[in-house]
């Protein structure tokens, strides 16, 4: 049993972590789409403040996977020595 909880345990950490990294490239490249678009339509003005998301909720619930996943994990590794 404690073999398949630090499996998940391990599994949460990763899903935080790329939470994280995905988010980071979404809010590198909508900025350029936006102004690849902009360029594509040549109406109004640009700004790339216009094209960042916030991203703070979905960073703070993988922020927190990873620390719930590092916890548990360290507590089911103790538990087993």
């Amino acid at each position: 049993m404690n073999k398949v909880l630090f499996f998940f345990c391990n599994l949460a950490i990763f899903l935080g972590i790329l939470i994280l990294f995905t988010t980071s490239i979404l809010n590198k490249v909508f900025p350029m789409l936006g102004y690849v678009a902009f360029q594509a339509a040549a109406t109004g003005s640009y700004s790339p403040d216009d094209y960042v998301m916030n991203f703070i909720a979905i960073n703070l619930f993988a922020i927190l996977l990873i620390v719930i996943g590092l916890v548990i994990g360290y507590m089911i590794y103790k538990k087993s020595l």
